[in-house]
């Protein structure tokens, strides 16, 4: 385990702190905050990618990271999505994939945070991870639809967003598969 002010835990706390600056974006009411908004989202995409990677490929895995790190990016696609739904950017027929995010968020959250109080390993699974790069995918897609006015791109991201939900729910089963094997019940 490395200090915990690694390049990793400072890359994942970057995504919260980046956050006003996409909230922001958003009041400006503009196709310029929009943009700005979108610019920020892509950066905490990419630190979502560079944290992890950095942390294995470098051995500075820290107990923080491993609870931070799944925290920042449900508050980063949890806040997105809100305000992409108040801002219209997100139809009705999407706040299905939305909702089932969110609850699963919550539950896997509670249940990481069961595991973790018993010293039990929550490692990420592959399809938590495939989950997270649709949503930000999904998310990334319908941001540019709304800024270029372009319909047909907002159905692709809302695809992505239904894809998403699946994979929530899979990831979620899972994890409650594994938990029952653990010692921590």
């Amino acid at each position: 385990m490395s200090n915990v002010l690694n390049i990793p835990n400072i890359l994942t706390l970057s995504r919260i702190v980046l956050l006003p600056g996409f909230i922001g974006g958003f009041y400006m009411r503009s196709n310029a905050g929009f943009v700005l908004s979108f610019v920020v989202f892509v950066i905490c995409c990419i630190t979502d990618y560079l944290d992890g990677y950095l942390a294995r490929a470098y051995k500075q895995t820290t107990e923080i990271g491993k609870w931070l790190d799944p925290l920042a990016d449900k508050v980063l696609v949890l806040v997105a999505v809100l305000y992409m739904i108040g801002f219209n950017m997100i139809s009705q027929y999407s706040l299905m994939p939305v909702a089932i995010t969110v609850c699963r968020e919550v539950i896997i959250s509670s249940l990481r945070g069961r595991i973790l109080t018993c010293n039990s390993d929550f490692k990420t699974s592959l399809l938590a991870k495939c989950k997270t790069a649709f949503q930000m995918t999904a998310l990334a897609v319908i941001f540019i639809a709304h800024i270029l006015d372009f319909q047909i791109l907002r159905y692709v991201g809302e695809v992505l967003l239904w894809c998403s939900a699946l994979l929530a729910i899979l990831s979620g089963i899972q994890y409650f598969k594994n938990f029952f094997v653990t010692d921590c019940k």
